[in-house]
């Protein structure tokens, strides 16, 4: 009856109540600087004169080729890269040690001739950051940043180090080393695998903390999630890895050393279990 009627009535707005906030919940950024950022690069200029937009979604774990206009191999929506959430908050953190929003606003023009041209918009739970220029005119932090967003475009992703993890917790997926070479602070490898019809997920991942020897060592695997991809063609392709979260972990730990005169051994593990060999030792100086 009328107590009936209102019960239902508290119980309809209470739902309702729960609804809106579960879309509140959902739709928020979380609190202030609590997650990795959204981070939107377009690039101009450089010797080609490229035209280009990308777009991070950090919440989300991807990376997107949002605009091609010039010389980009992508096509308007194509997913690039995904992102695990360690290196999304990796990436979102050089921005926030960069100073970006303090930054905001800020034209640093141009240096010179063929250099590629910036605009980035960088947005997290403390708002939303407006930076342009030159590659060679930002301040070595912010450009270090921006350098690293601009290399998603072109297959180049951030180790994950997470001394917590371990390989049984990743894809494993067959994969085959053709090469590898540690090249300033990038792993380069050439990989081949079966596929085709499906984006494969490839990531180089540290793990297990340091191994106290000298050199110090760590331990380290390359996760291939083949998302289940029905074809079998063999697809050879180069990726390429950024080791510097490897030293940036190091310094944490061990204190800055003298530039170029630090050395990791990174034992790398070989993907290919029909082989006989155990892994690689990669040799990283920083």
């Amino acid at each position: 009856t009328s107590s009936t009627g209102a019960l239902m009535r508290s119980l309809l707005l209470a739902t309702a109540l729960l609804f809106s906030l579960a879309e509140c919940l959902e739709s928020s950024t979380g609190p202030e600087g609590s997650g990795p950022a959204r981070i939107r690069l377009h690039v101009t200029g450089g010797f080609a004169g490229v035209d280009y937009t990308i777009y991070m979604d950090g919440p989300g774990g991807v990376v997107v080729g949002e605009s091609c206009v010039a010389y980009c191999d992508f096509q308007d929506g194509d997913v690039l890269q995904t992102l695990s959430r360690d290196q999304a908050v990796y990436l979102t953190g050089l921005f926030l040690e960069a100073g970006i929003h303090s930054l905001d606003g800020t034209d640093f023009g141009y240096e010179c001739c063929d250099q590629f041209h910036y605009e980035l918009i960088f947005r997290d739970g403390d708002g939303t950051s407006t930076v342009r220029g030159s590659s060679q005119v930002f301040p070595g932090d912010l450009r270090n940043a921006v350098g690293q967003i601009h290399g998603l475009a072109s297959g180049t992703l951030p180790v994950v180090f997470d001394p917590n993890t371990s390989p049984d917790l990743w894809p494993r997926d067959n994969l085959s080393l053709q090469r590898l070479e540690v090249r300033g602070d990038q792993l380069e490898l050439r990989v081949s695998y079966s596929g085709g019809c499906e984006l494969h997920d490839l990531k180089a991942v540290a793990w297990g903390g340091w191994m106290e020897s000298f050199p110090v060592r760590i331990r380290a695997f390359i996760s291939h999630d083949s998302r289940a991809d029905p074809c079998d063609a063999i697809v050879t392709r180069e990726v390429r890895f950024d080791l510097r979260p490897l030293q940036t972990a190091y310094q944490e730990a061990y204190g800055t050393g003298v530039p170029g005169k630090t050395t990791l051994i990174i034992e790398l593990a070989n993907p290919d279990w029909a082989s006989s060999l155990s892994g690689y030792e990669l040799v990283y100086v920083f």
